[in-house]
């Protein structure tokens, strides 16, 4: 008798262990046991360490009062928070080396608060945190792994209309703006690398070959107008985003059908 009831203690441990486990949130660096991509494949680390630059400059404006701060679109701060971590994510894990690789910890820590803010004063001193960080001076903890940093909708719905909208704008003056659109595009190939651990969060898990396949065009499109780019090859450049944006319509198609 002794015995059993031992043996039925242990199973209720191990029960309330497991029900623990997965009622735990998982972090923001909680990794899918992925490994971690050879990252210069398709996105420099110097139009990465750009992008930061290029988004927090934004920011800045979007909180220069607390008029222009109720102004802004609704999750903005979600949605530029979570492009920021991603990116620190990257250059901390990147195989090149860049100015504020040092600090990517301090950055993704900075850009996940900002994430989690709900009033203008706390947005505000996020956004100095976060420039606090990329000039070296905050601080971060824990391992960077990769890993989903939002979720699918987040990432489908708002990053990547973002990042196509500043390319957009940022082609309609190429000239002065290649540099912006190659990071842009650079940054727009690392989240369709991201998005290939979303396979389960589709509305159509089993289709996880063409999931990729769509992932791979998004993917090799944006890389293919970082090139562009950085040649400053105008015609090149417009083709490569046409390229990429049929890529998304194209997903859309199979995925996400109400979205053509």
């Amino acid at each position: 008798m002794r015995r059993l009831q031992v043996s039925l203690g242990l199973v209720m441990a191990v029960f309330l262990l497991g029900t623990l486990l997965v009622a735990t949130p998982t972090s923001t660096f909680a990794s899918d046991d992925a490994p971690a991509p050879k990252i210069s494949t398709f996105a420099s680390a110097d139009d990465l360490t750009a992008e930061v630059k290029i988004l927090v400059a934004d920011l800045e404006k979007a909180v220069v009062d607390e008029e222009e701060y109720k102004s802004q679109v609704e999750g903005r701060f979600i949605r530029d928070g979570n492009t920021i971590t991603l990116i620190a994510i990257a250059l901390g894990l990147h195989d090149q080396d860049s100015p504020i690789k040092p600090y990517a910890k301090a950055i993704a820590a900075a850009a996940r608060k900002l994430a989690q803010t709900k009033d203008f004063a706390t947005t505000k001193q996020a956004i100095e945190d976060l420039k606090t960080a990329i000039d070296g001076q905050g601080t971060g903890t824990g391992e960077l792994k990769w890993g989903k940093v939002s979720k699918l909708p987040g990432l489908m719905k708002d990053e990547v209309p973002n990042i196509n909208n500043k390319l957009k704008n940022s082609l309609r003056r190429f000239k002065k703006r290649s540099s912006e659109v190659a990071a842009n595009a650079a940054t727009m190939a690392l989240i369709a690398e991201n998005a290939n651990l979303y396979v389960a969060d589709t509305k159509k898990p089993g289709e996880g070959q063409k999931w990729t396949e769509f992932d791979g065009q998004m993917r090799a499109a944006a890389v293919d107008l970082a090139a562009k780019a950085h040649a400053v090859d105008e015609a090149g450049a417009k083709t490569a985003m046409d390229n990429l944006e049929k890529s998304c319509h194209d997903c859309h198609a199979v995925f996400n059908p109400e979205k053509k």
